[in-house]
C-alpha cells in the first residue's frame, strides 16, 4: 500500500514516527499521525488542521493530555529532585554521540549512534491507513495524500487521534467539513 503513498504523505508517516519517539512511545497511532499531518508543508490536510487551531504543538500537548508522558517523565521528575536533569543528560549525550543516542533498540539495549529500528503501528492506525486507501478510491484519486491519511482517522468510530481532537474541541464533522471545502476550493 505504501507504494501509492505520495512524498507528501511518506512524509506525514515518517513524521508520525517521530512525534511518536518524540513522545517516548512505542507504537505510531492515530494521535502521532494527526501530529505528522500538521507538520506537513504544503499539505492541505495540515491546513485544514492549523485552521482549526490544531496545530502540530496543539496536537502534541493534547496528545500528552489524553495518552499521558512518555514512560521515562516518573522517573525525570525523580531525579530532578535529586539535581539531575534528565533532558539535560539526553542533550549532552546526543551532542557528544549523535541523535538518537540514548534511544533504545529493538532488543532492548541502549544504542549509541543513530535510532535502529521502526516503531510498529497500532491495530487503529493500520486502519485508518486501510481507509486511507478507500478514500482515495471513493474520490477515484491515483495517489494516497495525508488528506487521505486524515480522512481515514475520521472515518473511524474510535481512535486516539478522534480524542485528541475532541481534547482540542474539534468535533469529527468539524474536521472532515473543513477539509472537504478546502479541497474544493482548491480544486476550482
Amino acid at each position: 500500500m505504501f507504494e501509492r503513498f505520495t512524498t507528501e504523505a511518506r512524509t506525514t508517516v515518517v513524521l508520525a514516527e517521530d512525534a511518536a519517539r518524540a513522545l517516548g512511545h512505542d507504537r505510531i497511532g492515530c494521535e502521532h499521525l494527526l501530529v505528522g499531518i500538521a507538520e506537513t508543508p504544503g499539505s492541505p490536510a495540515a491546513a485544514c488542521l492549523v485552521q482549526l487551531g490544531a496545530t502540530a504543538e496543539a496536537l502534541r500537548t493534547a496528545v500528552l493530555d489524553v495518552v499521558g508522558p512518555c514512560v521515562d517523565r516518573p522517573h525525570s521528575d525523580a531525579l530532578r529532585e535529586l539535581g539531575i536533569d534528565l533532558d539535560e543528560v539526553r542533550r549532552r549525550a546526543e551532542e557528544a554521540f549523535g541523535p538518537g543516542a540514548l534511544e533504545r533498540t529493538r532488543a532492548g539495549r541502549r544504542a549509541f549512534g543513530t535510532r535502529t529500528g521502526s516503531i510498529p503501528f497500532t491495530p487503529r492506525a493500520k486502519e485508518a491507513l486501510e481507509l486511507a486507501l478507500r478514500s482515495a478510491m471513493a474520490r477515484r484519486d491515483r495517489e494516497i495524500g495525508s488528506t487521505h491519511v486524515l480522512l481515514g482517522i475520521l472515518e473511524q468510530d474510535a481512535n486516539v487521534g478522534l480524542e485528541v481532537l475532541e481534547r482540542l474541541d474539534l468535533s469529527v464533522e468539524t474536521v472532515k467539513q473543513t477539509l472537504l471545502e478546502r479541497l474544493e476550493h482548491e480544486a476550482a
